[in-house]
């Protein structure tokens, strides 16, 4: 049962990523209400107000810096460079504090 759920929402998360494709190449500003749209759906989801106005706060600091990227390339790039920044200050640091904990290792410091 929970792997039919998994194949209906991975199927119906590529019927969705295929018509948000076509939709980009069709129509750009349609595109990006669509984005803004989506994007607002999930901030509003949360209960928190705090948290709401945070995710905000981020969204609009990533869409000033992909605005002043220039070319696509350079918004791929600044992408991965965000992505692996976040990784190696944020979700590295913490994985190997859990590992440590977990593994008993008394010489972590943090």
């Amino acid at each position: 049962m929970l792997e039919d759920k998994k194949k209906e929402r991975e199927k119906e998360s590529l019927k969705k990523h295929a018509w948000l494709c076509e939709l980009f190449k069709k129509n750009r500003f349609a595109f990006e209400l669509e984005r803004k749209r989506m994007i607002d759906e999930i901030i509003n989801s949360s209960d928190d107000e705090d948290q709401r106005n945070r995710l905000r706060a981020i969204q609009a600091a990533w869409d000033k810096r992909m605005k002043k990227a220039g070319s696509n390339h350079n918004r791929f790039v600044l992408a991965q460079t965000l992505f692996w920044r976040h990784f190696y200050e944020t979700w590295r640091p913490e994985i190997q504090k859990c590992n440590s904990q977990l593994n008993g290792d008394s010489n972590y410091q943090e």
